[in-house]
């Protein structure tokens, strides 16, 4: 840590005080700083692509009933997040998720596997096994899931953050 928080420091994510306790952080700038050295499919283990060919609200359904450990992350955990009521700012286009068997899992599912391109999922084995203890990944690995996957994904990860900020203000600009 004594490393990195300098570099923070300088890149604005965070303030030090005069004996160099941390004082503040403002958590976009951190996250935004994370992802330069992060991507959900570079980061994570074999990524693969998938089409749900019946519809990702459906494939989202039959997740509940599962009984393998699976965490949802990217678009569909940040609407997750949003208060009742409120719409994301773009529709869901891919379902990203975290298993440690991932071909078990696109079984399960009834997932096909696709070129990524035309993909409307993916499944990866996260690099903290620890986030497959809840079905929700955190809130930060969500951001940052949001920030390196394809599509309009940034503006929801934008939209998530500004919904965080209401109750917490380290998430303002």
């Amino acid at each position: 840590m004594s490393k990195v928080l300098p570099t923070l420091a300088d890149e604005g994510a965070l303030d030090r005080g005069e004996r160099g306790a941390v004082t503040a952080v403002r958590r976009r700038a951190l996250i935004r700083r994370w992802v330069q050295d992060y991507s959900f499919l570079a980061t994570n283990g074999s990524p693969r692509h998938y089409i749900a060919p019946r519809g990702l609200a459906r494939t989202l359904d039959r997740l509940a009933d599962l009984p393998a450990p699976v965490t949802l992350t990217g678009s569909a955990a940040a609407r997750r997040w949003l208060a009742d009521g409120a719409t994301s700012v773009v529709p869901l286009r891919l379902l990203a998720l975290y298993a440690d068997d991932l071909e078990s899992l696109a079984d399960a599912l009834g997932l096909i596997p696709a070129d990524p391109a035309i993909a409307n999922a993916v499944i990866a084995i996260p690099q903290d096994r620890r986030v497959l203890t809840d079905h929700l990944a955190p809130a930060s690995l969500v951001l940052a899931d949001l920030l390196t996957l394809s599509g309009r994904a940034d503006a929801e990860a934008e939209q998530f953050m500004d919904t965080l900020a209401r109750t917490d203000p380290a998430w303002g600009e």
